[in-house]
């Protein structure tokens, strides 16, 4: 390779690496993730590890614990508020200050910014998650029983919903549209992933259209590998499918002005 060709590849790499420390640096700043995506998942998630009756078999969940079925929702809220909150905010808010029509003119391209995006949403969501399944377990509540399962099942479902996030932030100018879609996005989201009727206690007709949602395979995978099971492969089919169509459109569809 010449000088010249491994010049030109160097320079996007070069960007997307000041691009990933000056937006790490502003979302940290950002009220809404530190309290909607960190502190209140957390503190939620905390609190129930620590009530032994929460812990405990229950029958109504047909012998698991509150806990094990509402630490995967708690970590899905945490997922789709950073996803289809602050992640579009940010870029939409660039697109209407014009930010982005500047980015532009460098060698950043919508797949590095997407890209970049998505890489710090993934590891900012992965802390939170790796303190909602820890910091319980040291008040006595337990671990996931699969913990490869675990993984594959957070992989897939964070993966999903970041597609979602990109492709609100690739599709709207205006950030107060963005938000309004998002917080529909969000209430729609987390009722199929079973926050106010756990899955468990669903009707059957209500919970296959739950797996067909991001949200509801997401938490369906999450839960079975709590419970010491892999994941479906139907659910994760499903994250795959969502995460594919979702990422290609947002990145044909992504504007700079």
């Amino acid at each position: 390779m010449t000088t010249a060709a491994m010049g030109a590849v160097g320079r996007p790499l070069v960007g997307a690496r000041t691009m990933l420390r000056t937006e790490a640096t502003l979302m940290v700043r950002s009220p809404a993730l530190i309290v909607w995506v960190a502190i209140l998942p957390i503190t939620a998630a905390v609190v129930l590890g620590a009530i032994p009756a929460v812990r405990a078999p229950s029958k109504d969940l047909d012998g698991a614990s509150w806990f094990s079925v509402y630490q995967p929702i708690l970590i899905m809220f945490s997922m789709v508020m950073l996803a289809v909150q602050v992640l579009p905010d940010v870029i939409t808010r660039y697109r209407e200050m014009g930010i982005l029509k500047r980015l532009r003119t460098t060698p950043a391209s919508p797949v590095t910014l997407l890209g970049v995006q998505m890489v710090l949403a993934f590891a900012i969501e992965t802390v939170v998650m790796v303190v909602m399944v820890v910091v319980p377990a040291g008040f006595g509540a337990s671990m996931p029983r699969n913990g490869v399962g675990f993984v594959i099942a957070y992989l897939f479902g964070t993966v999903c919903m970041l597609s979602i996030g990109l492709l609100l932030a690739s599709s709207f100018a205006n950030p107060k549209v963005a938000g309004a879609v998002g917080t529909v996005a969000f209430f729609v989201m987390q009722f199929f992933a079973g926050l106010w009727i756990p899955r468990t206690r669903m009707p059957d007709w209500m919970r296959h259209i739950s797996d067909a949602t991001p949200s509801g395979s997401a938490v369906g995978s999450l839960t079975r590998a709590v419970g010491g099971q892999w994941p479906e492969l139907l659910h994760l089919g499903v994250l795959a499918a969502w995460a594919v169509v979702l990422g290609v459109i947002a990145v044909r569809t992504f504007r700079w002005e």
